[in-house]
């Protein structure tokens, strides 16, 4: 139970979960036309439509994927649960433990919390020309770029007898062939024809679009400087020989990147009016208590230069 209502009520505001774009609220669900209809019973205790939607909304947007794909009985069982298991905690009275009233403060102060980041949510208003003109400065972050790329498998060093594919030598012979043919302007198709091995060699007859973020850092930094129609550098890996034709680079259109730009502004705001909330605020931490713990080898570590990992394959 604790997996829908628990931790998809409280667990939103103080873990950081938060969805950008402001949510439903409960009073919203609570004016539909049929909020008052009585969906459920547990002994004399009756739950509305209105009363479930509400949950529902309040639920972490993974728990409301889940529950469109199961239904609602899910949930309808677990409220049932959740009424028996109440009232089955006030025979024993455990409401007067010390225990719930500290857990009763904190779950009113999570509640209240979450309320007020949603209408901060709701506040956080941003509109269209805030969008163009966060694209208009932010270019290069909304960029695609459409290459052709070759790949040629290598056999790594030590590797056993049988292992698919050609020693070094033949490997850096066969890219290089591919590469001056691209590079002299043959048809990306005929290349594919001519060179391609299935699970050896690999040419893109096509253009693939790759956004930004999506290849090694290596490998963009030379997409970045290269010029349409040009030919990248081979980028030796362990068992691969790769390099890429540039086809083109191009900005995103704002009909395509407007949802993503809505939602990096609408956080910024969210973010922004969080942090003056926290600034006038008279807010106290004990350092000690609250420092990072110490992480066995952490100090004096030597961090890779190139981080592992093959070259972009965009799908």
């Amino acid at each position: 139970m604790a997996g829908l209502l628990m931790g998809g009520v409280y667990g939103r505001t103080l873990g950081g979960q938060a969805p950008a774009r402001p949510t439903a609220s409960a009073a919203t669900a609570a004016q539909s036309p049929s909020a008052g209809k009585i969906v459920l019973k547990v002994g004399d205790e009756s739950v509305t439509q209105g009363d479930v939607e509400a949950t529902l909304n309040s639920l972490t947007p993974q728990a409301q994927r889940s529950l469109s794909v199961q239904g609602r009985k899910p949930l309808g069982d677990q409220i049932a649960m959740m009424f028996i298991l109440s009232e089955q905690a006030v025979s024993h009275h455990l409401e007067s433990t010390a225990a719930f009233q500290h857990a009763l403060a904190m779950a009113r102060r999570q509640i209240l919390a979450q309320a007020a980041y949603q209408e901060v949510a709701r506040q956080s208003v941003v509109t269209p020309q805030e969008i163009s003109g966060y694209l208009a400065s932010h270019q290069s972050e909304f960029e695609e770029t459409q290459i052709e790329q070759v790949v040629v498998r290598k056999k790594p060093e030590g590797a056993k007898a049988g292992t698919p594919g050609f020693s070094a030598e033949d490997a850096k012979t066969r890219v290089e062939e591919i590469r001056k043919a691209l590079s002299s302007g043959d048809d990306p198709k005929k290349v594919a024809e001519k060179y391609q091995v299935p699970n050896l060699i690999r040419v893109d007859a096509e253009p693939v679009v790759v956004h930004r973020g999506a290849m090694r850092a290596d490998m963009e930094k030379a997409a970045s400087e290269l010029k349409d129609g040009q030919v990248s550098e081979v980028f030796d890996f362990p068992q691969m020989l790769v390099f890429f034709k540039l086809v083109s680079h191009k900005v995103g259109e704002l009909k395509n990147v407007s949802s993503q730009i809505e939602d990096t502004l609408r956080q910024q705001k969210i973010t922004s009016a969080l942090d003056a909330l926290k600034k006038n605020a008279k807010i106290w931490m004990d350092d000690a208590y609250f420092a990072a713990p110490n992480q066995p080898g952490s100090q004096g570590a030597i961090k890779p230069a190139v981080q592992p990992g093959g070259p972009a394959t965009p799908k």
